[in-house]
């Protein structure tokens, strides 16, 4: 074995456990450095952000609804959108465990507060699920008041903290009640596009 050869060989092991150590090095907090955010704050500042209101619905058996606001375009060609959904919800153990292959993202319409009220979990009253109709390629549930919906296919997911994102494409859309006011969610209050009101 030439002497090149193993300087070349030396050379790439000293180069590969420098690596480990940088790796093992950024696993432990070095000493002074800046400490996590803290929870309430970081929920504090992200409430200043103005979101619309969707409800994912899924379409199995039964069908289900989460009120959802981290949603959001990803890209035109192929249409795609993306969900966040907490690993302590049903919606994402469905889609984890592919009892779910697709979901429908309901933009909810100003007048359709309690339908995002009843999905969060804040009410029990009624069941918007009883009147929706079916989405024309996954089946999951769509509502008429809708001011728009996608009718997606899981095309990707990750994972990301005590989150999954879940990429969906597009494989129908509609707009229903273009005219109507969006309902929106800020600082904890429920709103309009027009004006944020405590009985959108």
């Amino acid at each position: 074995m030439s002497i090149d050869l193993v300087r070349s060989v030396y050379d790439a092991v000293t180069d590969w456990t420098d690596r480990i150590d940088d790796m093992d090095d950024a696993d432990d907090p070095a000493e002074g450095s800046v400490t996590m955010v803290d929870a309430e704050q970081f929920r504090a500042v992200l409430g200043q952000f103005a979101t619309g209101v969707t409800v994912v619905t899924l379409p199995g058996d039964p069908p289900h609804g989460i009120t959802v606001s981290a949603f959001a375009s990803l890209s035109m060609d192929p249409p795609l959108v993306l969900i966040s959904l907490d690993h302590d919800t049903d919606a994402h153990r469905r889609l984890a465990d592919g009892d779910d292959d697709g979901f429908a993202v309901n933009i909810l319409a100003r007048d359709q507060r309690e339908v995002g009220e009843f999905f969060a979990g804040m009410t029990d009253d009624g069941d918007p699920l009883a009147e929706a109709t079916d989405a024309p390629a996954t089946g999951a549930p769509v509502f008429d008041d809708d001011l728009a919906y996608v009718d997606c296919s899981v095309y990707d997911s990750f994972e990301a903290g005590d989150h999954t994102v879940y990429v969906g494409k597009v494989e129908a859309a509609e707009l229903l009640n273009p005219e109507a006011e969006a309902l929106t969610y800020h600082r904890g209050e429920w709103g309009t596009t027009a004006e944020t009101t405590d009985d959108a």
